[in-house]
This record gives structure tokens, C-alpha cells and sequence, in this order.
């Protein structure tokens, strides 16, 4: 993706973390007939690999599964929202934009099926913590069944991109204006990251 050098975001942790907090992803291939693209929450495996490794499961019936062993992009976006000219000091310098988080990832999916059910419980775990619904509750035929209808694999990150347009290239005085215009709009979480990084530009 085109990253100026004031919205690219090249520390591997910060890009883990935005992974991890934006998890449900888009995993995009390219085929004989084109592109195609799966919407799908996708688990981030730090350690693993020189920049970390992707795990998600697809529908057994999902045509996506055909184009893997082919390279893929998996991109996840993270909060965003519109900027109006109006938060500014001077409405008329000014012209409406849109600020917002991202990263790509590169790799290649390939079919990952050891262990179904670990990787199951690992998912639901994740979503379900603490006192929530656990894949041992599920009836046992259903236990037997259910992973027969889905594709797990894995894909190791070739390369990662990281963007964050959080109004960098302004003065400090309108990024804060830029938050508290967020705020009131209810775009808290944004707001909360431009505020994070208000005095590291």
C-alpha cells in the first residue's frame, strides 16, 4: 500500500498490536478468474517465523481454499473515521480527509489440518475467555462433525505493512483538535490512539 514516511508504522511489535486488536481480517488471492476475497478473524502466532505466522479456518465448500499455495495479502484495518475541515483552526486551509490504522500482511496460505480441534479451542478460547462457551460444551457428535466442515491453515508472514494516518503532517494544535472533534463524534478509539502519539511526531 502507498505509506508516506510520516504514517508508516515499522516497529514489529506496534504491528503485532494492531493485529491482535483488529483481528477479523480480509484475506485477498488471485486466481484464474480473478481476485477473491474471505472475511475472516485470523490469530496471530508471534513467535513463530522471522515476523509471525497467521492461523484461520475457511468453510470446507469456500472456493478460497483452490488458491492457496499462491501468495496472498491478509489486511487488517483498524479504527477510522472521517476528519471534518470544520475541527480545524482555519476551515478554509482545510479540506475533509479520513484517518485511520492498517496492516497488510504477505505470505502464503497453505492447508494446516494437524490438530483441528487446538486450533478451535484456541479461537473460542480467545473470544470466550474467563467463564465463556468452550468448544467442550458442544455436543460430542457435533465435537466429531463440525471441524470435517471447515479448512484450517496457516500462512507465515513474508512481509508486513503498517499505516497509521493520524493527522501526522498537521501542527500539534490542531491534532488536538482533530481529538476532541473524534470525540464528539464518538470515534473514541481513534481519538485514543491519535492521543498516544501526540507528542512523538
Amino acid at each position: 500500500m502507498y505509506v508516506p514516511k510520516h504514517f508508516a508504522v515499522d516497529d514489529l511489535q506496534t504491528q503485532h498490536d494492531l493485529i491482535d486488536a483488529c483481528d477479523f481480517g480480509v484475506v485477498i488471492s488471485s486466481g484464474a478468474d480473478g481476485l477473491f476475497a474471505t472475511h475472516i478473524p485470523l490469530m496471530l502466532k508471534r513467535d513463530e517465523g522471522p515476523v509471525g505466522t497467521l492461523y484461520g479456518h475457511v468453510a470446507r465448500g469456500n472456493p478460497h481454499v483452490t488458491l492457496f499455495g499462491s501468495e496472498a495479502l491478509a489486511v487488517f484495518s483498524g479504527p477510522h473515521a472521517y476528519v471534518s475541515p470544520t475541527w480545524y483552526s482555519d476551515r478554509a486551509k482545510n479540506v475533509p480527509t479520513w484517518n485511520y490504522v492498517a496492516v497488510h500482511c504477505f505470505g502464503t496460505p497453505v492447508v494446516h489440518e494437524r490438530d483441528v480441534h487446538a486450533h478451535l479451542d484456541r479461537m473460542v478460547g480467545r473470544y470466550e475467555a474467563g467463564d465463556g462457551w468452550s468448544f467442550g460444551e458442544l455436543h460430542p457428535q457435533m465435537q466429531e462433525t463440525m471441524p470435517r466442515g471447515i479448512v484450517t491453515f496457516r500462512m507465515e508472514i513474508s512481509r508486513i505493512e503498517g499505516k497509521a494516518k493520524l493527522s501526522q503532517n498537521k501542527a500539534r494544535e490542531e491534532r488536538v483538535r482533530v481529538i476532541e472533534g473524534l470525540k464528539a463524534a464518538g470515534e473514541v478509539k481513534l481519538a485514543a490512539l491519535m492521543a498516544r502519539d501526540l507528542d512523538k511526531v
